[in-house]
Protein backbone atom coordinates (compact mmCIF):
# COMPACT_ATOMS: atom_id res chain seq x y z
CA UNK A 1 0.00 0.00 0.00
CA UNK A 2 2.72 2.21 0.79
CA UNK A 3 4.00 2.23 -2.84
CA UNK A 4 1.12 2.51 -4.02
CA UNK A 5 0.68 5.67 -1.90
CA UNK A 6 4.24 7.10 -3.11
CA UNK A 7 3.49 6.52 -6.94
CA UNK A 8 0.21 8.28 -6.07
CA UNK A 9 2.04 11.62 -4.24
CA UNK A 10 4.62 11.84 -7.00
CA UNK A 11 2.22 11.84 -9.65
CA UNK A 12 0.37 14.68 -7.73
CA UNK A 13 3.60 16.40 -7.01
CA UNK A 14 4.23 15.79 -11.37
CA UNK A 15 0.97 17.50 -12.06
CA UNK A 16 0.91 20.37 -9.87
CA UNK A 17 4.25 21.39 -10.60
CA UNK A 18 2.21 22.81 -14.02
CA UNK A 19 0.59 25.41 -11.98
CA UNK A 20 3.05 28.12 -11.47
CA UNK A 21 3.18 28.37 -15.17
CA UNK A 22 -0.36 29.77 -15.23
CA UNK A 23 1.04 32.72 -13.79
CA UNK A 24 4.39 33.54 -14.59
CA UNK A 25 5.38 36.26 -16.63
CA UNK A 26 6.00 34.66 -20.66
CA UNK A 27 9.35 36.41 -20.79
CA UNK A 28 10.10 33.61 -18.37
CA UNK A 29 8.52 30.77 -20.06
CA UNK A 30 9.84 32.08 -23.23
CA UNK A 31 13.58 31.73 -21.48
CA UNK A 32 12.55 27.90 -20.50
CA UNK A 33 11.41 27.34 -24.13
CA UNK A 34 14.52 28.25 -25.27
CA UNK A 35 16.69 26.25 -22.34
CA UNK A 36 14.41 23.59 -24.24
CA UNK A 37 15.86 24.22 -27.59
CA UNK A 38 12.30 25.44 -28.48
CA UNK A 39 11.91 28.33 -30.98
CA UNK A 40 9.61 31.27 -28.76
CA UNK A 41 6.59 30.96 -28.61
CA UNK A 42 4.35 33.83 -30.07
CA UNK A 43 2.74 35.48 -27.47
CA UNK A 44 -0.52 35.90 -28.85
CA UNK A 45 -3.29 35.64 -26.83
CA UNK A 46 -4.83 32.27 -27.77
CA UNK A 47 -1.22 30.14 -27.71
CA UNK A 48 -1.22 32.15 -24.10
CA UNK A 49 -5.05 30.73 -23.39
CA UNK A 50 -4.11 27.36 -23.97
CA UNK A 51 -0.77 26.52 -22.53
CA UNK A 52 -2.02 28.44 -19.33
CA UNK A 53 -5.09 26.60 -19.37
CA UNK A 54 -3.24 23.43 -20.46
CA UNK A 55 -1.35 23.93 -16.99
CA UNK A 56 -4.28 24.64 -14.89
CA UNK A 57 -6.01 21.60 -15.93
CA UNK A 58 -2.95 19.82 -14.79
CA UNK A 59 -2.76 21.31 -11.90
CA UNK A 60 -6.31 19.98 -11.21
CA UNK A 61 -5.45 16.58 -12.38
CA UNK A 62 -2.66 16.92 -9.83
CA UNK A 63 -5.39 17.31 -7.22
CA UNK A 64 -7.03 14.12 -8.28
CA UNK A 65 -4.19 12.48 -7.62
CA UNK A 66 -3.83 13.85 -4.29
CA UNK A 67 -7.16 13.07 -3.19
CA UNK A 68 -6.43 9.48 -4.69
CA UNK A 69 -3.01 9.14 -2.69
CA UNK A 70 -4.68 9.76 0.74
CA UNK A 71 -6.78 6.31 0.49
CA UNK A 72 -6.55 4.57 -2.62
CA UNK A 73 -9.07 1.61 -1.47
CA UNK A 74 -11.54 4.10 -1.12
CA UNK A 75 -11.69 5.28 -4.85
CA UNK A 76 -11.54 1.11 -6.54
CA UNK A 77 -12.99 2.71 -10.09
CA UNK A 78 -11.42 6.45 -10.16
CA UNK A 79 -7.73 4.78 -9.43
CA UNK A 80 -8.23 2.48 -12.42
CA UNK A 81 -9.15 5.78 -14.44
CA UNK A 82 -6.25 7.98 -12.78
CA UNK A 83 -3.65 4.96 -13.99
CA UNK A 84 -5.28 4.76 -17.40
CA UNK A 85 -5.24 7.96 -18.14
CA UNK A 86 -1.52 8.48 -17.30
CA UNK A 87 -0.80 5.50 -19.70
CA UNK A 88 -3.06 7.42 -22.03
CA UNK A 89 -1.24 10.56 -21.38
CA UNK A 90 1.56 8.91 -21.65
CA UNK A 91 0.96 7.74 -25.29
CA UNK A 92 -0.75 10.85 -26.47
CA UNK A 93 2.70 12.31 -25.98
CA UNK A 94 5.17 10.07 -27.14
CA UNK A 95 2.86 10.25 -30.99
CA UNK A 96 2.26 13.46 -31.13
CA UNK A 97 6.18 14.14 -29.78
CA UNK A 98 7.09 11.73 -32.95
CA UNK A 99 4.47 12.45 -35.14
CA UNK A 100 5.84 16.23 -34.98
CA UNK A 101 9.53 15.25 -35.12
CA UNK A 102 10.17 17.56 -32.26
CA UNK A 103 13.18 16.85 -29.92
CA UNK A 104 13.38 14.39 -27.82
CA UNK A 105 13.93 16.63 -24.64
CA UNK A 106 10.50 18.17 -25.21
CA UNK A 107 8.74 14.62 -24.42
CA UNK A 108 10.71 11.91 -23.53
CA UNK A 109 9.85 12.70 -20.15
CA UNK A 110 6.31 13.21 -20.53
CA UNK A 111 5.96 9.97 -22.05
CA UNK A 112 7.69 8.29 -19.95
CA UNK A 113 6.32 9.43 -16.65
CA UNK A 114 2.93 8.69 -17.98
CA UNK A 115 3.46 5.36 -18.96
CA UNK A 116 5.70 3.96 -16.10
CA UNK A 117 3.90 5.95 -13.70
CA UNK A 118 0.55 4.51 -15.05
CA UNK A 119 1.26 1.06 -15.41
CA UNK A 120 3.05 0.78 -11.91
CA UNK A 121 -0.12 1.99 -10.33
CA UNK A 122 -2.20 -0.40 -12.54
CA UNK A 123 0.15 -3.19 -10.76
CA UNK A 124 0.21 -1.88 -7.32
CA UNK A 125 -3.50 -1.15 -6.77
CA UNK A 126 -4.32 -4.71 -8.40
CA UNK A 127 -1.82 -6.06 -6.08
CA UNK A 128 -3.48 -4.11 -2.90
CA UNK A 129 -7.21 -4.97 -4.19
CA UNK A 130 -6.01 -8.64 -4.06
CA UNK A 131 -4.75 -8.84 -0.50
CA UNK A 132 -7.97 -10.16 1.81
CA UNK A 133 -8.95 -7.56 4.19
CA UNK A 134 -8.96 -8.66 7.70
Amino acid sequence: MRSLKLALWICASGCLAAIPFVVLPWEIIQDLCLWFGIEPIPDTPLLMYFLRGACGIFGLIGLYFIVLARNPLDYGPMLNLGAHGLIAFGLLALILGLSLKISLKIFLGDAIFGIALGIVITILSYRVQKIPKV
